[in-house]
């Protein structure tokens, strides 16, 4: 987890708000990782961040309403952004791989929430279950958008089953974030996503390319 500084008395108002809320989303990231969202208190996550107890309420209004901050994190959006103009099809689809694989080389930890914080939305009664579904289904419609644009473009076979290939990708790179998760350094994430990537490279990609 990247550290902040303390908040100074240089620092405008916007600024100590921008700084205490990345502060708030990291500790309640650690947190995630250590004992789960739903086992986690608001005070908790003020203490650990460096504030008082009723800081997330006065901040967030309440305790799960800093998931949606959590999901709005510039890591969280960089695992999603908008298409690139100037990308092939194929590499706008295999993109998640390399923004995965970033993520790992600059922040482990918070990485690690996201994915711990993924897999706990599974409980039907979850908070993180709506959120959790929402972003996740942006991402396989981007990566479907990506293969049908690289049909288009001549980057992706053209006979490739799009819906397959989809499921696919999708079911290979959170199979290798879970097994990282649970195993952590008995799993090498980042070099099995670069084995996955040049495997799906071979088998939808074109020739061509």
């Amino acid at each position: 987890m990247q550290c902040v500084p303390s908040p100074s008395r240089g620092l405008t108002q916007p600024e100590r708000v921008e700084i205490s809320s990345r502060r708030l989303v990291e500790a309640a990231a650690e947190l995630i990782v250590e004992k789960g969202w739903e086992a986690t208190t608001a005070a908790e996550i003020g203490r650990r961040a460096g504030y008082s107890r009723a800081m997330v309420h006065a901040r967030y209004g309440s305790k799960d309403a800093i998931l949606d901050a959590f999901f709005l994190h510039d890591y969280v959006k960089q695992l999603s952004p908008d298409p690139d103009p100037d990308a092939t099809g194929l590499q706008e689809a295999l993109g998640h791989f390399d923004r995965v694989q970033r993520l790992f080389s600059e922040d482990q930890d918070f990485l690690r929430a996201m994915f711990v914080a993924t897999f706990e939305g599974v409980k039907t009664t979850s908070p993180l279950r709506q959120r959790v579904q929402r972003w996740l289904q942006r991402g396989v419609d981007k990566v479907e958008a990506g293969l049908r644009r690289g049909v288009d473009d001549g980057s992706v076979r053209n006979d490739v089953d799009i819906d397959r290939a989809t499921s696919d990708l999708s079911a290979a790179i959170f199979g290798a974030a879970y097994l990282w998760t649970v195993l952590a350094d008995g799993y090498d994430l980042d070099r099995e996503l670069g084995y996955i990537r040049d495997r799906f490279t071979r088998v939808y990609g074109s020739p061509a390319r």
